[in-house]
């Protein structure tokens, strides 16, 4: 697997931090993973901006801000990654309003409810996420990062900061290669 960079993406909510993954290459300005889904899916002009945008709001304003990352939001776990957004329940009204058939799923990673890692995703083609084509291959990367991560956090080579909110090397740096 290649070498990766976790960077924060959305830290201004009062609750919880979103990381993403860039990798790393020759090409400084390639765009992280979630970079390139908002790019793909809330592109003007897609079919599918609108949702993308609810997806962006649920995470940002929801997640970041009102709730946290709590379990009503993280119940779509697929082997060790998870999927945004979470399935429709009654009692979180962000959620109810996706529906059941919210055509779009991002991977992720809840490190705590403070921390979350957020990676790539696509258009949820078959009842299984393995089973649709335009999400099969980013699901098996979703995992392999996910793993990488676990481990890094078990050897504590990245630590997650005094106050909860970020990750950090064992050093103390923020500068997170994997």
């Amino acid at each position: 697997m290649n070498t990766f960079a976790l960077e924060i993406w959305y830290d201004e909510g009062s609750i919880c931090t979103f990381y993403t993954v860039r990798w790393v290459t020759d090409d400084d300005d390639a765009a992280s993973e979630t970079d390139r889904f908002f790019d793909t899916y809330a592109a003007p002009e897609h079919p599918l901006e609108e949702k993308a945008l609810q997806l962006f709001r649920l995470i940002t304003e929801s997640i970041g801000n009102r709730y946290g990352a709590t379990n009503d939001f993280f119940d779509r776990i697929v082997n060790r990654a998870q999927e945004l957004p979470p399935k429709p329940k009654q009692w979180v009204e962000e959620i109810k309003d996706l529906g059941i058939n919210f055509p779009l799923r991002l991977f992720c990673y809840r490190v705590t409810e403070n921390i979350v890692i957020l990676f790539n995703g696509g258009i949820k083609e078959s009842q299984a996420t393995q089973d649709s084509k335009n999400l099969s291959m980013k699901f098996y990367e979703a995992q392999t990062l996910v793993k990488k991560i676990e481990e890094a956090l078990q050897s504590e080579m990245i630590e997650i900061s005094d106050d909860g909110r970020y990750l950090q090397n064992f050093d103390g740096t923020t500068d997170i290669i994997l």
